[in-house]
Order: C-alpha cells, then structure tokens, then sequence
C-alpha cells in the first residue's frame, strides 16, 4: 500500500472509529448487539484496535435482514457468508463442496437418506453450542409450518424453500453430532444446494431470545460476528475469536453503503475504502490505468432473453424461430449493451457451470440465410410482430429499451417488423405469464447449477408454451443422479436440444464486478457475485 493510502486510511478510520463512539446508541434506526446498546466503549477500548486492520467494502445497497434463512437481494448474500456456515461450504468456482460443520457424510444405496458427521466443539457467537438439533431447527423452522418459529418475522421468500422445500421429506437429529435428510426421491443437485447460505446453520438459543429481532440480531458460527448496524449507511461486522478454524488476519469488516457507482470508485481511489463491488462500462478505462487497483469480474450466473411464444403464428414455425436468430448479430448487440461488462449467451446456462456445453455452434448471423428460412417457412415478405420489453433497468440488463430497439432493427432487415411495446415491470410479467406475447424480454438470476437454469428455464418458470417430452426425461434423469459427470452428459443434451428448437433466444450474462486496492491481497469474487474478505491481507 502507497504512504499516501495508509495515511489517508489511518485517518478516516480514526475519524470513523471517533463517530462510531459519539454516536452509538443515539440514532433509532442504529442496530447493536445487546452489549453494545447497553454499555458505550471507553477511550481505552476505542483506541485499542489498530484501525487498519479493519477492511472497507463499499457497495450499492444495504441488507433488509441478517437472517441467512430468509436473506434474498445482494445487499445481504455477501454478509451470509461471513457470519453463517453451512455443513459443507464451496472448494471451487465449480461448486464442488468440501467439508465445514460436517466432518463427512455418506448417501443410502437407494439415494433419499444423507447422514452427515458434524464437527465438535463449535461455538455459536452468542455462546451456545453447535450441535445436531441446531442444525434440525435451522431447517424446520423454514420448512415445517407447525414449527413455533416457522416464517419468522414474515420476512418474505425463503430460499432454502425454494431450493430444497419439495426435495426433502424431514431432518433428524440421530445423536449430539449426527443429523439424518430424508428426501423425497433421490435429488442430484442436494449436495450442491448444501454449500449455498440458505442452508446454513443459526443458533436456536439466538432465535429463541430474539424473535423476530433476530434479523437484526445473528448469530452463526463464521469467522465474523455482527457489531453494529446503521441502516443505509454501514455495516459491521468483528472477527469471532472463538472460531474453531483458521483466524481472519483482519480485524473487521465494514460494509459501507455507497449507491453511487461514481462515489465508490473516486472513495477507492482516495483510500477512503479497501473494495468497491460492481462498476460501471464507463468506468472500465479509468480502473485499468490505475496501477493501485486491481479489477476482478466474471460471467454472471444470469441471463437475459427473448422468450418466444411457441403457440402464437408464425413462431410455432422452427424455420422461423431460427430466421430470428440467423437475423440478430448477437455479438455486437451484447457489446453494444454491456459495453465489456457482459458475456454473449450461447445457451440458457453461464458458461461458468459445470456442464456447459461448449460445442454448440451459434446461429450465425446472416441476414441472407434468415430471408432464405421465412421464404421456405411461407414469409417471401416477412410479418409483423410486437416485441415486449420492460422500461426499468434490471441486474442481468441495464439499458432494456434500447436492447429492444436494436433488437427491432436487426429484425427488421430480415423483413420481420417488430414493434417495440415498453411496460412497466408488473404489466410486463403478466403479460407474460398469460402468453400475450410474440417475442418478450426477460431475465432470470439463480444459483449457478444446470437444474436452476436449463430446468427452471425451460420446463418450470417458462414465457414460451415450448416443453417437449424429451428435455422432461433428460431433466428427470439428470436429477435422479449423483455422478456429476453422468448429469453434465444429460445437461449437454438439454441444451443441444434447445438450441435446435430455439426453445428461448438466450442473450448475455451480465458480469460480476468488483475491484480492490493492488496492494490487498486474500480479496475474492467467487462465481456467485459474492465478495469474501475472510482471507484478507494487507
């Protein structure tokens, strides 16, 4: 780090710290834990923390909760992950898992029961023990309406429902540190789904003394515990000294809230922050001349479309459906749209997830060859069509209007007038899901495994009336299926398969960003959009 950085960090930590202390406990949209409400830090104990070993991350938003069974939106996914673990946890960008709060664990020869060996003598950061009934609780509560803590607070969507709600039958606590998932028939992603924050593990005796509270009171067993919160403006988060693995090298972390993506990065430059998350195309020329930053960004686990109306004339036409494509130049659109900071779909599935099927040659873009398609589908003349796009601005598209019309003039040269109908976001979906639609934009984000995306997509959360018999079998059996290699096989085929039908017109993947001082090393952007700071350095 530059002399000029480390001064500028001692001093605005210092002034931070100074803040903190004056007005802790005064402002009644703060959040404390308990002790800190109660009792104000001395002189002494202000000044005891050498603060630049406290790491600040400035991004967009806030969280809503603190809650990892019912944490949804970006502003508190990331926190999840420092404060919460799970049995198992992710080794790698592929999602392949590696043992946390379980030792190990074993599968019945029928594939619907997993026993899992838990770790001893973990503590919770409220105190309390780790055991096989906290992992039942943290479960039940989410699953089992006649639990006394099930929809907590109603705090809206719980994804661990929406992961695993009809995939599993009951978990048991067998003993202290055996805990039994029964599930319904054998599910291939389950393993995978263990490693996401939804299915990590909360203290009962925390839930139980807060109730609704504790969304604003957690407590996990990760290597950083809550400290303070004031809403929409920071986060903090301290290093847990009972974490039973390897200590944090920080001391903090503070999740700064930043909305303005111009504000982020000049805070950055000054050493006001350690780390920004998400940037803006514009900014991709200033971050790459500065020797002091050091840019990370990846494939999203997102994707825009087109969805397609399989049962509305002429698109019920393959040789139409595959005019469209041969019409649109799809790598200039995505460049043109994200500016650098998007990845051209070549299937519904990121390239970044296992199976992905890297063979598929993409419709070439031919004007020529689309006209050839329309006259032999009986459209010498080409048609008209309407185009539906919502007005807002989205995370997997910025600029959704002017998608539309670029997308309209492409179509247009090949004979197919789209007209451009602009909806506001809830007219838009209803229109949708009411097929009224020819050709429709939309979007999708999830966890980045081929069932969220080719199943979901294609047979469950589809705009397209388009569901043959053969992806169904696929899908069945690559759920069915433990062996990875065997279900990246079924996948290939799904998406083959789709790309045959131009089952939806897949777009781009809006890219994760974010960028940290050079100088910092241990920072990581991981293939879900999280930053993680447990490994930080200076």
């Amino acid at each position: 780090m530059t002399g000029m950085n480390k001064n500028l960090l001692l001093l605005v930590c210092l002034v931070l710290a100074l803040f903190l202390i004056v007005g802790c406990g005064t402002d009644t949209a703060d959040v404390t834990d308990e002790d800190a409400v109660d009792e104000e830090p001395t002189d002494d104990e202000a000044v005891a923390e050498d603060p630049l070993e406290s790491f600040i991350i400035a991004r967009s938003t806030d969280a809503n909760t603190l809650d990892t069974g019912y944490a949804y939106y970006e502003g508190e996914i990331d926190l999840m992950y420092h404060i919460y673990e799970g049995l198992v946890r992710f080794a790698d960008d592929d999602l392949n898992v590696e043992p946390a709060l379980a030792l190990d664990w074993d599968v019945s020869e029928d594939g619907t029961v997993w026993t899992f060996n838990l770790r001893e003598g973990v503590q919770f950061h409220d105190g309390s023990e780790f055991n096989a009934d906290a992992v039942e609780f943290s479960f039940m509560r989410i699953l089992d309406e006649d639990h006394p803590y099930y929809g907590l607070g109603d705090q809206g969507l719980a994804y661990m429902d929406w992961l695993l709600g009809s995939a599993l039958a009951e978990v048991r606590a067998v003993d202290d540190y055996v805990v039994e998932f029964e599930l319904v028939e054998p599910f291939g992603p389950f393993l995978t789904y263990m490693g996401m924050y939804s299915q990590y593990i909360v203290s009962p005796t925390a839930v139980e003394e807060h109730g609704e509270a504790f969304a604003s009171n957690p407590s996990g067993t990760g290597p950083f515990m809550f400290s303070e919160w004031r809403r929409d403006e920071y986060i903090v988060l301290e290093k847990f000294d009972g974490y039973w693995g390897d200590q944090p090298a920080i001391q903090s972390i503070v999740w700064k809230v930043v909305p303005d993506e111009s504000t982020r990065l000049m805070e950055l430059q000054a050493g006001q922050v350690h780390a920004i998350k998400s940037i803006a195309p514009a900014q991709l020329d200033t971050i790459a001349n500065d020797e002091n930053l050091r840019m990370m960004q990846k494939p999203g686990a997102n994707l825009f479309f087109a969805a397609i109306n399989h049962e509305a004339e002429p698109f019920d036409d393959v040789r139409v459906r595959r005019a469209v494509m041969h019409a649109i130049n799809f790598e200039e659109l995505v460049e043109t749209l994200y500016e650098g900071l998007g990845t051209w779909a070549k299937t519904p599935m990121p390239p970044t997830i296992f199976g992905f099927y890297d063979d598929i040659e993409p419709y070439e873009y031919s004007v020529e060859t689309a006209v050839s398609l329309l006259e032999e589908a009986g459209y010498p003349e080409g048609f008209d069509t309407t185009l539906h796009v919502f007005a807002e601005s989205r995370g997997y598209i910025g600029r959704p209007v002017d998608a539309a019309e670029i997308m309209s003039s492409y179509l247009g040269q090949a004979g197919i007038n789209a007209e451009v109908i602009v909806n506001e976001w809830g007219t838009h979906r209803s229109l949708l899901r009411e097929f009224e639609h020819d050709i429709g934009f939309v979007g999708w984000f999830d966890v980045p495994h081929p069932n969220n995306f080719l199943n979901a997509l294609l047979l469950r959360a589809v705009d397209s009336h388009y569901r043959p018999d053969e992806l169904s079998a696929l899908s069945d059996q690559a759920l069915s299926s433990y062996d990875r290699a065997e279900q990246a096989q079924y996948y290939r085929e799904m998406q083959e398969i789709s790309h045959r039908d131009v089952g939806m017109i897949p777009i781009a993947h809006s890219d994760y960003t974010a960028v940290v001082l050079s100088d910092i090393s241990g920072f990581e952007l991981d293939s879900l959009g999280n930053v993680l700071a447990h490994d930080v350095s200076y």
